[in-house]
This record gives structure tokens, C-alpha cells and sequence, in this order.
């Protein structure tokens, strides 16, 4: 039995970024993710809930069933970017999609900074990975 009585099948994830704005570009207009919400915390609310010492506001974009949540922390935080061996923690997260050839050719296409080549991981199953402004790693994945 789940100790979380959870009210929906998916999580949100946040991803702290240095430019709020910067980052809604590319999630809302070169990934094409809807702005769903935005929210300001001040640092009282943020320190009494234990998740940060100064305030900071975030954006919301949906992505399928999955919440993005772009954070812009009042503060500076430094970059804890990564490829897959480089630290513990979120090092990246996936969108499924139709087409990987189609994706990888429409972000590069759009600016993003792609990190390597369309790869077939498995008969039929393709990869590629690319960084958002803030040098988050992001795959798609699905047939070429």
C-alpha cells in the first residue's frame, strides 16, 4: 500500500533555471508547451514550507500529463547541470514523441543546443538529447 494517496497518475517536475523568461521561450514557444499557470512564493511562505531561503516564482507548462514547473529563484542559485555521470540526481528527463528524426531536426532547426547524434538504443527505439538555455539535459525518444 502507497503511503501517498496520490489524486493523479503523474508528478510535476521543477527545473530552476536563471532566466525565467529566457526559459518560457523555449518551453512555450520553440518546445510548443502551453503555459498553464504562474505563481510567485514570497520568502516567508518559502521558508516556512522548507524549500527555499529567499522567494522565487515559477512558471507552469503541461506536457502531456506531466506539469513543468520553470523556477526563477529570487536568488542566483549556481548551475547543477549534468550529463548522466557527471553527479547524482536529475540529470534529464524524456518526451515521447512520434518521430525522433522529426524532433531532432525541428530543435536543431530552432537553436537548441543538441548533445549528440539521432542513436538507435534498442531495434526500433531512437534517442536524442538536447539542453534547454540553462544546460538542463532533455531526450526524446520513440521511432526515427
Amino acid at each position: 500500500m502507497s503511503l501517498l494517496k496520490m489524486t493523479k497518475d503523474s508528478i510535476d517536475i521543477g527545473i530552476v533555471v536563471k532566466d525565467l523568461e529566457v526559459a518560457e521561450k523555449f518551453y512555450g514557444e520553440i518546445l510548443g508547451l502551453p503555459m498553464v499557470r504562474e505563481v510567485g512564493l514570497s520568502a516567508d511562505i518559502a521558508k516556512k514550507a522548507g524549500c527555499a531561503e529567499g522567494g522565487f516564482r515559477f512558471k507552469a507548462f503541461q506536457a502531456g500529463d506531466v506539469q513543468l514547473k520553470i523556477v526563477q529563484a529570487d536568488a542566483a542559485p549556481p548551475p547543477g547541470t549534468g550529463k548522466v555521470d557527471e553527479a547524482t540526481g536529475i540529470r534529464y528527463f524524456t518526451f515521447s514523441v512520434e518521430s525522433v528524426e522529426e524532433a531532432y531536426n525541428s530543435l536543431k532547426a530552432a537553436g537548441a543546443p543538441m548533445q549528440g547524434e539521432i542513436t538507435e538504443v534498442v531495434p526500433g527505439r531512437f534517442i536524442c538529447f538536447f539542453a534547454d538555455p540553462d544546460g538542463n539535459l532533455l531526450e526524446c525518444v520513440g521511432p526515427k
